[in-house]
C-alpha cells in the first residue's frame, strides 16, 4: 500500500480548490493555456499551491487538467506533454513539502471517443498513458482522473494509468442534478465498472454544488468498498459586473463539508468557484481524531457463500441472487447459415434483432459471439459490440476463441463484461487471463486442456483448480470466476451429462467459485431440443448451477425461467432431482429412438424490412438504427417517394421524438448521437436525389466557441443536430474573437448566431459579441450557452433559456417561424455543454 493510501486509512484528507480562477486573478488569460504556465511563469502556479497549503489542504493538485496531447494541440504545444506535466508535478511538490501529498490532475480529452466519436479506445489509452507517465516521473503520489462524463473515456484512462504506471488512482465522474452523467451513467454503474479495474478511490466532482453532490455521495457510499472523495463547485455562478461570481460563502461550503464527513466521505475538496477560503472552511470541520478505516462494509467471504459479481452496461447494473444468471445465447452464428451470410456482408439486422428480442425476453446478459470463417473477427467483434450496446442496455458476455477478438470486444464494451472464455491450456492461461484482469472482466473457465475434455468430475476439478490458481496469481478473485463443466450431447450417452452435473457440486464445494453451463450443447444432434434443454437446465440448477447460457426466447425455457423467478430456489437444491433425472432420461431416449431428424439451430425470425410509409423511417431513427434507416430510405426513393417529404415526414419527426425522450431523461447523449447519425445517413441519401440548389433549408446558423475557450464538444453536437434538421451551418471553430464573428455575420447574414463557452472566465465574451452586434446594426438573434450558463445569466442579458443542446433545434425553429427579427427582440440562450 502506498504512503498516500495508508495515510487515508488513518484520517480524513482535504484536497485543494479551483486553479483556473486563481490563475486568472494573477493575470493569466485562458487563451495563454493554463497548463503552459507551469513552464512559462512557474512562480504564479507555485503561489496558488502555497495559498492552498496555507489554507490547510493536505493534497495539492497539479496544474495539468488540460495537459494531454489532444488539448495541447490547440496551442501547438503537443510536443510539450512531458515538460509541462513534470514541471507541474515538481512545482506542486515544492509547495506541498514532504508532509503533504501531490495529486496529478488528468482531465478529459475534449473529444468524443468510440463508439460515439472519432477517437479510438487505443488512441485515448495512449494519450492518457503519456500524461500519467510524465506525472509519475515528476513525482506525484496519486492521480485524479476527473471531470469525466463518458464512462468509456474513464475506462480508457483508468486502464492506461493502471497498465503504464504504479500510481494510485482516483476516478472522478461528473454528475448532473439527476445523479447521472449526461451519458446516463449512475454512481452504482460507475462503482460496478471501475472498482474491478483497480481504482483506489471513487469520486465525484464539478457540475453541481454541494447539495446535489450529497445525493451522489450517498449512492457511492452505499455500494462502494473504496474510499469516496467529493469536490463540488461553490454553487453555480452569477454574472456580476461582467464577471462570473460564485456566491456560496466559505462558511456555507464548510457546513456542507461537515455533512460529507458525517456520511463517511474520506476526501473533501473544491472544484469550480472554490478558493483558499473555502478550503480553510473545510479544514475547520475535520474532527480532531477521526475514526480510521474506509467506508467499507463488512466483508464476509466463505466457501459456503460466494459473493455475486456485478455486471454492468453504460447505464445498468445486473446482480443476480436467488436464481441463476441468464446469459442469452442467440447472438451466435454457429449452425445458422443465414446469420453467417449477413455477418460476412457486414450486415447487422439479425444481430440487432436478437439483442432486442433477448432483452425483452428477460435475459440478464447477452453473449456476443460472431465467429464466422473468412472474416476479420477482431474488426467484426468491435462493430458487433457497438451494435448490441445500441440495441440493449444489458451487460455483455464477450465470446470468441481468438484473443484479439476478445480484446477488441472488451475495448468496445462500455461496462463490465463476462469474458468467454479461458481454458486449462498453457497458451490460453497466459493470453486470456491477463485480458480479464486488464479490463476488469469476470471470466468463464472451460474445463479442458491439452488432453481435451476429461471424462470424470474429479478430472474436471483438477483443471478448474489449475485455472483458479492461475487467475488468483494475477489478482483475479474467485468471485469473478465461472467454471463451465462442458456438457456434451446426450445423443452419445447420458452418463457424461450426469458426470457434468456431479462436477458442479464438487467444484463449488472444493474451490468456492461459481459455475455456468452452455445448456444447449446437451441436445445437439437430437430432435425435440427445447424440451431436453429445459429439463437439463432444471437439473443443473438443482445441482447448484449459478449461471446458464440459454435461449431465453424459447417457450420451454421460458416456463423454467418463470418458475425460478416466481418461486425462487428454496430448501435443498437437490430436492426433486430423482424425478427430474427420470424425466430427462426418458426424453433423451424418446428423442434418440424417435427416428426424427436432428433439429438445426433456429434461425432468427426476422421480419422483412419493408417501407410502408414515413412512419417506418421515423421509427428507425428513434431506434438509432442506421442500417435500417438507409435501407428504408433507399426503398422509399426506389418507389419514387419525394426525398424532401422523406426528410420532413420521416427523418425529422423521428429526431424530434428523440429530443423529447432526451428532455424527459428517457434517452441520454449516446442515444441522441446514434439517432442523429442514423438520420444523417438517411438525409444524405435524400439530399443526393434533390435537384441541385433545391435543398430545403430551415435557415442559416453561425456557430462559434468564444475567444479564450477551446472546448467544442457541445458545439459540435449542436452542429450535428441542426444540420440533420436542415439548417445550413457556418462553423467558425473555437477560440473565436468577437471581431471575426461580427465580420462573418456581416458577410453571411445568418439567421442565428450561436456561441458556446464552458469556462466562467470566457462566458463574458458573449456579452461583448452582443454589444458589438448592436453597434454594427445587425438584427440577428444570439444563442449562447455552455455548462456554466444559468437562467440568471440568461435573464441578465434579456435572453430565453434552454436546458440542453437538444433544445437548440426547437428554439432555432421558433426563431425561423418568427420571421424577420427586429433590433430590440429578446435574445435566446441555449446550453450546449451541459
Amino acid at each position: 500500500m502506498s504512503k498516500f493510501l495508508a495515510e487515508l486509512n488513518k484520517r480524513i484528507l482535504v484536497m485543494d480548490g479551483a486553479m483556473g480562477t486563481q490563475l486568472m486573478e494573477r493575470g493569466i488569460r485562458p487563451e495563454e493555456c493554463f497548463d503552459a504556465v507551469n513552464i512559462k511563469k512557474p512562480e504564479i502556479v507555485k503561489a496558488v499551491h502555497q495559498s492552498y497549503i496555507a489554507a490547510g489542504a493536505d493534497i495539492i493538485e497539479t496544474n495539468t487538467f488540460g495537459a494531454n496531447r489532444l488539448k495541447l494541440l490547440d496551442y501547438n504545444l503537443e510536443n510539450k506533454v512531458d515538460a509541462i506535466n513534470q514541471a507541474a508535478a515538481k512545482l506542486a511538490r515544492e509547495a506541498a513539502g514532504e508532509n503533504n501529498f501531490v495529486c496529478g490532475s488528468i482531465g478529459p480529452l475534449g473529444k468524443l471517443i468510440d463508439p460515439l466519436g472519432d477517437v479510438t479506445f487505443d488512441q485515448a489509452y495512449e494519450v492518457f498513458a503519456e500524461q500519467a507517465k510524465a506525472l509519475e516521473a515528476g513525482g506525484v503520489d496519486v492521480v485524479s482522473i476527473e471531470t469525466i462524463s463518458d464512462l468509456q473515456e474513464m475506462r480508457a484512462a483508468v486502464i492506461a494509468v493502471k497498465q503504464e504506471t504504479n500510481l494510485s488512482i482516483i476516478a472522478s465522474l461528473t454528475y448532473d442534478d439527476g445523479e447521472k452523467t449526461i451519458y446516463g451513467t449512475t454512481p452504482e454503474v460507475a462503482v460496478a465498472v471501475l472498482e474491478p479495474l483497480g481504482i483506489d478511490i471513487i469520486s465525484a466532482n464539478c457540475s453541481t454544488g454541494p447539495e446535489g453532490m450529497l445525493k451522489v455521495s450517498r449512492k457511492l457510499l452505499a455500494v462502494s468498498s473504496k474510499p469516496v472523495m467529493v469536490m463540488p463547485n461553490a454553487g453555480m455562478p452569477d454574472l456580476i459586473d461582467d464577471k462570473a461570481v460564485y456566491k456560496m460563502t466559505p462558511q456555507q461550503f464548510g457546513r456542507f463539508a461537515q455533512q460529507f464527513i458525517k456520511l463517511g466521505v474520506r476526501i473533501v475538496g473544491g472544484c469550480c468557484g472554490t478558493r483558499p477560503e473555502h478550503i480553510k472552511a473545510i479544514k475547520s470541520e475535520i474532527p480532531a481524531r477521526p475514526a480510521g478505516g474506509r467506508n467499507q462494509k463488512s466483508e464476509t467471504n466463505s466457501k459456503s457463500k460466494i459473493q455475486n459479481p456485478k455486471f454492468a452496461s453504460r447505464t445498468r447494473v445486473v446482480e443476480v441472487s436467488g436464481r441463476p444468471l441468464l446469459v442469452a445465447e442467440r447472438i451466435n452464428p454457429t449452425g445458422r447459415p443465414l446469420f453467417q451470410v449477413e455477418l460476412k456482408k457486414g450486415q447487422m439486422r439479425t444481430l440487432r434483432q436478437e439483442a432486442e428480442q433477448q432483452t425483452k425476453a428477460g435475459a440478464d446478459m447477452l453473449d456476443t459471439n460472431i465467429s464466422v470463417p473468412e472474416v476479420n473477427e477482431k474488426e467484426l467483434m468491435h462493430t458487433a459490440v457497438k451494435i448490441v450496446q445500441s440495441a440493449s442496455d444489458l451487460p455483455l458476455s464477450i465470446d470468441s476463441p481468438q484473443a484479439a477478438a476478445l480484446e477488441a470486444g472488451l475495448k468496445a464494451c462500455c461496462g463490465r463484461a463476462l469474458l468467454n472464455s479461458v481454458n486449462g491450456k498453457k497458451d490460453s492461461l497466459e493470453r486470456i487471463l491477463p485480458l480479464a484482469k486488464k479490463y476488469g472482466a469476470a471470466v468463464i473457465a472451460l474445463v479442458l486442456d491439452e488432453k481435451g475434455i476429461p471424462d470424470t468430475a474429479q478430472e474436471r476439478l483438477n483443471i478448474a483448480r489449475k485455472i483458479v490458481e492461475s487467475a488468483k496469481a494475477i489478482g483475479i478473485v474467485k468471485e469473478d470466476i465461472y467454471v463451465d463443466n462442458l456438457v456434451m450431447t446426450a445423443g452419445v450417452g447420458i452418463a457424461g451429462c450426469l458426470e457434468t452435473l456431479q462436477a458442479i457440486s464438487l467444484i463449488k464445494q472444493e474451490l468456492g467459485v461459481k459455475t455456468i453451463l452452455g445448456i444447449s450443447n446437451v441436445s445437439h444432434g437430437l430432435p425435440n431440443r427445447a424440451k431436453i434443454n429445459a429439463l437439463y437446465f432444471q437439473l443443473a440448477v438443482a445441482y447448484g448451477l449459478d449461471a446458464g447460457i440459454v435461449d431465453v426466447t424459447d417457450e420451454e425455457m421460458q416456463k423454467v425461467i418463470k418458475g425460478l423467478r416466481d418461486q425462487g430456489i428454496k430448501g435443498s437444491r437437490h430436492q426433486g432431482i430423482e424425478t427430474l433425472l427420470a424425466e430427462f432420461k426418458a426424453e433423451v431416449e424418446k428423442a434418440r429412438w424417435s427416428g426424427k431428424p436432428a433439429e438445426k439451430r433456429r434461425e432468427a425470425n426476422i421480419k422483412e424490412l419493408k417501407f410502408t410509409g414515413y412512419q417506418d423511417v421515423k421509427a428507425a431513427v428513434i431506434d438509432g438504427d442506421s442500417e435500417s434507416v438507409k435501407e428504408l430510405v433507399c426503398q422509399a426513393l426506389a418507389k419514387k417517394y419525394n426525398p424532401q417529404k422523406i426528410i420532413d415526414q420521416g427523418l425529422i419527426p423521428g429526431m424530434e421524438i428523440v429530443g423529447k425522450k432526451f428532455n424527459s431523461k428517457e434517452y441520454y447523449l449516446p442515444q441522441v448521437i446514434e439517432s442523429a447519425e442514423a438520420m444523417r445517413q438517411g438525409f444524405e441519401l435524400c439530399k443526393a436525389r434533390l435537384p441541385k440548389g433545391k435543398t430545403k433549408s430551415k435557415g442559416k446558423v453561425l456557430l462559434a466557441t468564444v475567444k479564450g475557450d477551446i472546448h467544442d464538444i457541445g458545439k459540435n453536437i449542436v452542429k450535428m443536430l441542426l444540420e440533420n434538421h436542415g439548417f445550413a451551418i457556418i462553423d467558425l471553430g473555437k477560440d473565436v474573437p468577437p471581431e471575426k464573428i461580427i465580420a462573418v455575420a456581416k458577410r453571411e447574414r445568418p439567421n442565428v448566431i450561436a456561441l458556446s463557452a464552458l469556462l466562467t472566465t470566457t462566458m463574458v465574451e458573449m456579452g461583448i459579441v452582443k454589444t458589438e452586434l448592436a453597434k454594427s446594426g445587425l438584427n440577428i438573434p444570439l444563442l449562447v450557452g455552455g455548462a456554466v450558463v444559468t437562467k440568471g445569466y440568461a435573464d441578465r442579458i434579456g435572453a430565453s433559456y434552454s436546458l440542453d443542446a437538444v433544445g437548440a433545434v426547437s428554439l432555432a425553429k421558433k426563431i425561423m417561424k418568427a420571421g424577420k427579427v427586429k433590433r430590440n427582440m429578446n435574445f435566446f440562450t441555449l446550453t450546449f455543454e451541459k
